[in-house]
């Protein structure tokens, strides 16, 4: 038999009652709460909740799997039809920060030039000094 459910939201407030950040508080909350009630609890499935996740199947893994770093970031905006017409790297930067992703420039001619050798991007000279990428 399952427990009610102001037992189960009292429990997860104690399991939460440590933790000093509202925020990490409340993300924290919902997701024990989510436990309790059945995303994965043992008592729904018969199975430790970390069993039941790995039994999930391995196409899920793949397809959760997120692009991180400057290479994935420039990834998703390659994606999105950024370098649709060609861009310098200031520009790139720049748009990464309307992203809400501060790379310094040095770190991202690494990158940049990777995505390029893996023919994702093209790279030209702009104006004799200053390159342009832009897609194939």
């Amino acid at each position: 038999m399952t427990k009610p459910y102001a037992e189960l939201v009292a429990q997860a407030e104690h399991a939460v009652a440590g933790v000093k950040d509202a925020e990490l508080r409340r993300v924290a909350f919902e997701r024990i709460l989510n436990d309790l009630l059945g995303g994965g609890h043992e008592a729904q499935s018969g199975k430790p909740a970390a069993a039941a996740r790995a039994a999930k199947p391995a196409r899920a893994k793949a397809t959760a799997k997120k692009r991180s770093g400057p290479q994935g970031h420039v990834e998703e905006m390659i994606d999105d039809g950024f370098f649709k017409k060609p861009k310098t790297i200031s520009e790139v930067k720049a748009e990464l920060e309307n992203r809400g992703h501060h790379i310094p420039l040095t770190s991202l001619s690494g990158p940049m030039q990777k995505l390029c050798q893996k023919k994702l991007l093209r790279r030209q000279k702009a104006d004799g000094k200053t390159f342009s990428y832009s897609n194939w």
